[in-house]
């Protein structure tokens, strides 16, 4: 039996104040740009146009994260995947989004229509039904890789193995924080300091806060050959 794929499409970037400037962000309309339309939603959309067939060959699960650029026109730009699942779902999403190009409501600030990055995570989920695959619970899963993880780098010091899994956390919660340490950390420790840096900075981007995940790992963490190269690359941040 085939299992059943289903996306649910998640949007992250809030209505904010920025100093005394009303900042409104982008909003999906799902037809050529309308000022008076605010009734679409681009989960629907995802959902609707999200068709799973042969050329997937064996799916993968997690969660996908792309971001863009909303433009005054309601046009799409800069598109790219920010966490990927798989070559195959990056390539069907990046399809999607790029149909609804003039389909969005740009930003504003103070009323006035600006270009403005936003970003959308995607749950695809594997099931026998959609009831199933809903129930997916992507953080037990996610915590379960990021425990083998640190068994891997801290018990049996194999790094690479501990990658696997903290990559593999990564993918279902893409903004876990502890995950993105744990790949910064182990990447330094294996001398790849432009995998390292990548890491820290996605993780200074989302306010990690490294002490205090250090409070916990205590001297795990700074036994570790590569903690003292990690320090030093936040240190730049």
């Amino acid at each position: 039996m085939l299992a059943s794929l289903f996306a649910y499409a998640q949007e992250n970037v809030p209505t904010h104040m920025m100093t005394d400037v009303e900042v409104t962000p982008p909003k999906f309309t799902a037809v050529k740009y309308n000022p008076g339309d605010n009734t679409n939603s681009l989960k629907t959309h995802i959902a609707n146009n999200f068709k799973y067939d042969a050329e997937f060959g064996e799916a993968t699960e997690g969660t996908e994260v792309v971001r863009f650029t909303i433009n005054t026109d309601g046009s799409l730009s800069d598109i790219e995947v920010v966490n990927s699942v798989s070559p195959a779902v990056d390539k069907l999403l990046l399809s999607i989004l790029e149909e609804t190009n003039n389909m969005w409501m740009p930003g504003k600030n103070n009323g006035v229509p600006v270009a403005m990055e936003k970003e959308v995570a995607i749950q695809v989920k594997l099931g026998m039904t959609e009831s199933v695959a809903e129930n997916r619970d992507f953080t037990e899963i996610a915590r379960e890789h990021f425990t083998k993880g640190s068994e891997k780098l801290f018990f049996d010091q194999k790094t690479r193995k501990a990658i696997k899994h903290f990559e593999t956390a990564v993918r279902y919660r893409p903004y876990d924080q502890s995950a993105l340490y744990m790949l910064a950390l182990c990447e330094a420790d294996r001398g790849n300091i432009e995998a390292a840096q990548e890491y820290v900075d996605r993780f200074s981007k989302l306010g990690g806060d490294k002490n205090i995940l250090e409070q916990d790992l205590a001297q795990d963490v700074k036994s570790l050959n590569g903690y003292e190269l990690l320090s030093q690359l936040f240190a730049t941040k």
